[in-house]
């Protein structure tokens, strides 16, 4: 990676960090509890990679992962509704 962080992990960062604010938001269901744990559980790789930079496959599977996540989230949230 370069010395500034690349576009892709602001992404992943940005969009984890969105999923986790809109999941506070909703009601503490097993789902809600499941989706929390999936977004901590990609948040904490996603901080590794300043110490073990990820592969092209790694970040390309992350991307797809927390886009992934974050359709379920804004799914939930509609629900919720």
């Amino acid at each position: 990676m370069t010395a500034g962080k690349s576009t892709r992990l602001s992404i992943v960062t940005q969009s984890l960090h969105d999923a986790l604010e809109r999941l506070r938001e909703l009601p503490a269901t097993a789902r809600t509890r499941e989706l929390r744990a999936k977004a901590q559980t990609y948040e904490r790789a996603v901080r590794q990679w300043a110490i073990h930079p990820p592969s092209e496959e790694q970040r390309s599977a992350m991307v797809k992962l927390v886009l992934e996540l974050n359709m379920e989230v804004i799914t939930l949230s509609k629900e919720a509704r």
